[in-house]
């Protein structure tokens, strides 16, 4: 049987990692390189063992397998490839898998590291770590979670679910399966989860490099130079689940955006705002071999929250669109995280004393206290966030009546630290290392100041902008790109002079010089630019719900909608669908035909909104079907939305993920020549 193979492969995976977890043990405290070298082979054999159990899951799920539970639950036959490949990660077993098997791929690359041998300690006890995580989460799915289990008819009569065939039994096959949650067919959901997983199990390999160093006792940097471009390669995949969720929530929830701050939201941003905070705290460790135990600290908390988001998507705890509802694996979930966090703990206090007092560092406008202003101020969005998320948990217990904290209170209390925070990463670039290069600026910088203002006095006047909060923001906005484009201008000049040449070459030479500060510059960039879609659809959005009957129009923001008639149709696939038409004009023009729609899934009793949006750089046309009344098409209920801006969240992702890939590109060989 082709399930119970996958099964058995997947099995011998677990087993593996449990072999290789003593293997690692025993061999350093006997010292034994045979068995370390065995516990490293251990775990390169376990990627392609998870990736046969992976293949043949696709494989069931592509061809219609419906004997096979988690095929019926996640598929049917009318769902195309692309959709049936995503349900691979739309149920909880197969999405467990599919994680499992990209913690066995980071982990592979982390057993071929060519310096294994010289780093021999550090790496020892980073196997360990990534042992423990693996035989964790594969355990899920040999004890827990099994996504091979097949229906059976047992010879006495009843139904029976297992892996192995009952004595007696025949295979059980449905003429179809129940499908893939109408909410997740959507493009988005190709990308979504897989980022945000990457992003997720990516951070194993710095986690495991801090343990490893914690463990040895070790002082220097090696471990942050290490785990530097996995760092930010996770936090690129984590970044880029985060804005992909988004778009999914902006296109297919109906909420008329991207963000409603719902528990499972939050949890999967936690983790970004610390990895955020380590990538920058780490660069005062490089600079001043200082600041260890807040990189430490930092580290173990990222991937406690990494375990927490998890935990909360999975156990069900809380209730979210977002989370399984039924789960097998909270409380093992739970033990694993508390196991992980309290043990990285253990071994930070038992080091503490090793890494010497805190750093001293001058208060005055340098990229040091820039950064801990910025460190700062993530922790406090942290803080909050994490207060919200506990908030229902602890309701629950205390009063037996769940309470979830909504998007007002979120707001209102992170508004102002989202601002400054934008402060911050617009003028950072303005500091150097101890303060320096304000000064070669010179009135440079007044110019900037001055030019920035611009952009709110402009919105004052021409866009009758008058909300405070909205003309500090886009001063901040105007300031962070004039001094991303005054480093750029400031570069190339210097060039210039060196060659006394005005060619390409002298805005190419910097780049290709300093391409790390170029792609650090680029990520600021991008995430300047998403402020500017945030912003549009935060402070500038206007919405409005109004009845229509047939021919009768409503105005919003200088457009008019017009209901011009209702459609309803059965789709070959057994969905209903009733379809509205507003046309939308301005002054006397067509500016577009939005076609929202209704979906009725009968098989299984779901009903959604499927927005439709009229895109532009300048702003976003989005229209809801919310209700009308069944057998007549002449009258229907819209909430319509006009929100200036909100592509540029999206064009801000692109920035700063072309960014990102410029940062972690190695250094060449003349620059590593010139360092050492």
């Amino acid at each position: 049987m082709v399930t119970t193979f996958a099964y058995v492969t997947l099995a011998l995976a677990f087993l593996l990692s449990v072999y290789g977890l003593f293997a690692v043990v025993w061999g350093h405290f006997n010292q034994s390189n045979p068995w370390l070298e065995s516990a490293r082979l251990a775990l390169l054999i376990i990627f392609p063992l998870v990736s046969i159990s992976v293949v043949i899951l696709v494989v069931l799920l592509l061809n219609d397998r419906f004997d096979v539970t988690y095929v019926y639950s996640v598929t049917s036959r009318e769902m195309p490839a692309y959709l049936k490949l995503t349900a691979l990660w739309g149920g909880q077993s197969g999405s467990l898998l599919f994680w499992s098997w990209l913690l066995a791929g980071f982990s592979t690359f982390f057993g071929f590291r060519k310096n294994w041998r010289k780093e021999k300690g550090l790496m020892t006890w980073g196997m360990l770590v990534i042992f423990i995580s693996l035989a964790f989460f594969l355990s899920l799915n040999v004890f827990f979670e099994v996504p091979f289990e097949r229906f059976w008819h047992l010879a006495e009569g009843g139904q029976v679910i297992s892996v192995l065939q009952p004595p007696g039994a025949f295979a059980l096959s449905p003429q179809d399966g129940q499908g893939l949650n109408p909410l997740l067919r959507h493009p988005g959901m190709i990308w979504h989860p897989p980022a945000l997983y990457l992003g997720f199990v990516g951070f194993i390999i710095p986690f495991a490099l801090a343990m490893g160093t914690l463990a040895t006792g070790r002082k220097d940097q090696r471990w942050i130079d290490i785990a530097r471009p996995w760092t930010v390669i996770a936090w690129v995949f984590l970044s880029l689940g985060l804005v992909l969720g988004m778009r999914w929530a902006y296109d297919v929830l109906g909420w008329g955006g991207y963000w409603g701050w719902d528990p499972v939201e939050v949890a999967a941003l936690m983790p970004w705002l610390t990895v955020t905070a380590f990538l920058h705290t780490a660069l005062l460790q490089k600079k001043h071999h200082s600041f260890h135990r807040l990189n430490m600290v930092l580290i173990i908390l990222s991937f406690g929250l990494i375990i927490f988001g998890t935990f909360i998507t999975r156990s069900g705890v809380l209730s979210s669109v977002h989370s399984f509802a039924d789960s097998k694996v909270g409380q093992p979930m739970f033990f694993f995280m508390g196991v992980v966090v309290l043990g990285a703990l253990g071994l930070l206090f038992y080091r503490w004393g090793s890494y010497g007092g805190l750093q001293e560092i001058d208060f005055k406008f340098s990229r040091e206290v820039l950064t801990l202003f910025t460190t700062v101020t993530l922790l406090s969005i942290l803080l909050v966030c994490f207060l919200g998320v506990i908030y229902p948990v602890v309701s629950e217990l205390l009063t037996d009546n769940q309470i979830t904290v909504g998007p007002a209170w979120y707001e209102r209390i992170l508004g102002p630290l989202f601002v400054l925070l934008l402060l911050l990463m617009g003028v950072c670039p303005l500091a150097g290392w101890g303060g320096s290069i304000i000064k070669k600026l010179g009135v440079g910088i007044w110019w900037l100041v001055g030019i920035s203002l611009l952009v709110p006095l402009l919105a004052w006047l021409l866009g009758n902008i008058k909300e405070l909060y909205a003309l500090v923001t886009l001063w901040f906005v105007g300031l962070g790109i004039l001094v991303v484009l005054a480093e750029v201008v400031r570069d190339v000049q210097t060039q210039q002079k060196r060659q006394k040449t005005k060619d390409f070459s002298a805005f190419w030479k910097p780049l290709a010089r300093k391409h790390r500060r170029y792609g650090a510059l680029m990520v600021h960039l991008g995430v300047i630019l998403m402020s500017i879609g945030i912003l549009g659809l935060e402070g500038f959005q206007q919405e409005t719900q109004v009845k229509l009957a047939l021919g009768e129009e409503a105005s919003l923001n200088g457009y008019q909608f017009t209901f011009d008639g209702l459609e309803n149709y059965n789709r070959d696939d057994g969905v209903n669908i009733s379809e509205a038409t507003l046309f939308v004009s301005r002054n006397g023009q067509d500016i577009a035909e939005l076609t929202p729609q209704r979906q009725i899934y009968f098989n299984m009793g779901l009903a959604i909104t499927q927005p439709s949006v009229k895109s532009s750089l300048a702003k976003d046309i989005y229209a809801i079907l919310v209700e009308f009344t069944p057998g007549t098409q002449d009258q229907a209920t819209f909430r319509l939305y006009v929100t200036p801006l909100v592509n540029w969240l999206w064009i801000g992702v692109g920035v700063l993920t072309v960014g990102a890939m410029v940062a972690i590109l190695p250094k060449s060989r003349k620059q590593q020549e010139v360092l050492s």
